[in-house]
């Protein structure tokens, strides 16, 4: 990989390792038990995420490559960016569907890209610049917000991608709290385009996180592999079962970690030790489910205003252009 047309940086490891170790005693060790979400894509779980993304039951990445397949020329065409800027990157396959159209319209064509994983990102990286030969790559490893705050500012056009569907994996507060960072980076011709899972049959959405390819039982057992690597502790994965349950009040659904016996892990760097009952549970994901008012108002209180709403005939799910709210 050329470095002339690649650069990366990275927050510190030790900022890394303080914050996953504040998350632990503000999650593992208070009641209801919980851990975020971030901590599943280490390389192990970013390549388990890409294995559910091509299970049947998990619908979203389907439906949402569907929707940039079918309307990514009219998005370039709207926004005709310079740059493009993406938080969550993760392996780009999704984010290529646009990359290959800007390549092709533009004589080099710059991409930011921003996920907590540098390997994911690395990998990335080396498959994008071999296949498009005038495309240059920035990215910053590290969590959504200090990595918008250190990222580039560029005076030319810039589409902002938030696809996926992550948005939902914050809860509102956190939602808007990240949105109106990206608003502030934004100028008023630049556009964020959100991909946003939309409120559906029960059903549906518990065999999506409970895939019969047991695939997101492996990812979400990975995140205690995470904490064993970066803490040192002893988890057994053996000692948990996975399972994913739709909150239909709250419009989310929730995946935990459940022990199946009594047990008790150390945390040697933080001198604890956490003794969990047979049955306790652990809550490592919420992915909040959407409806149009919904995301309106969500991107009203970030200081967005939706431009355009792309969706498939059965509603599952949402492509949203939006510009900062002038």
């Amino acid at each position: 990989m050329s470095s002339k047309r690649f650069k990366i940086k990275s927050l510190s490891f030790q900022d890394a390792i303080d914050s996953l170790q504040q998350d632990v005693v503000e999650g593992l060790f208070a009641y209801p038990r919980s851990l975020p979400p971030k901590y599943f894509y280490d390389d192990v779980g970013s390549k388990l995420f890409d294995q559910i993304c091509s299970t049947q039951d998990y619908y979203p990445t389907r439906t949402e490559a569907d929707l940039l397949n079918q309307y990514s020329a009219e998005i370039i065409e709207l926004v005709n960016p310079k740059i493009c800027t993406e938080l969550g990157a993760g392996s780009s396959t999704k984010t290529e569907i646009l990359l290959a159209m800007l390549c092709a319209n533009n004589d080099t064509f710059t991409y930011q890209s921003i996920d907590v994983c540098k390997e994911v990102l690395i990998d990335s990286a080396n498959r994008l610049l071999k296949k498009y030969n005038n495309l240059y790559i920035e990215s910053v490893a590290g969590e959504y917000i200090p990595s918008i705050q250190v990222a580039p500012k560029y005076t030319n056009k810039t589409l902002y991608l938030f696809i996926g569907s992550s948005i939902g994996n914050f809860s509102e507060q956190d939602s808007i709290e990240l949105l109106s960072e990206v608003a502030n980076k934004m100028d008023e011709a630049d556009y964020l385009l959100i991909g946003m899972d939309r409120v559906k049959d029960h059903e549906i959405l518990e065999r999506a996180y409970n895939d019969s390819d047991g695939v997101t039982a492996k990812f979400n057992l990975n995140v205690l592999n995470v904490l064993n690597s970066k803490l040192g502790t002893n988890f057994s994965l053996d000692n948990f079962t996975h399972k994913a349950i739709y909150n239909e009040q709250q419009q989310q659904i929730e995946m935990y970690l459940i022990s199946i016996c009594d047990q008790e892990i150390d945390f040697p760097t933080l001198g604890k030790k956490m003794a969990l009952e047979e049955g306790e549970r652990i809550l490592t994901e919420v992915s909040r489910k959407y409806t149009k008012p919904d995301i309106c108002s969500l991107l009203k209180k970030s200081d967005l205003e939706e431009v355009a709403h792309f969706e498939p005939a059965n509603k599952f799910f949402s492509l949203v252009l939006a510009q900062k709210t002038l």
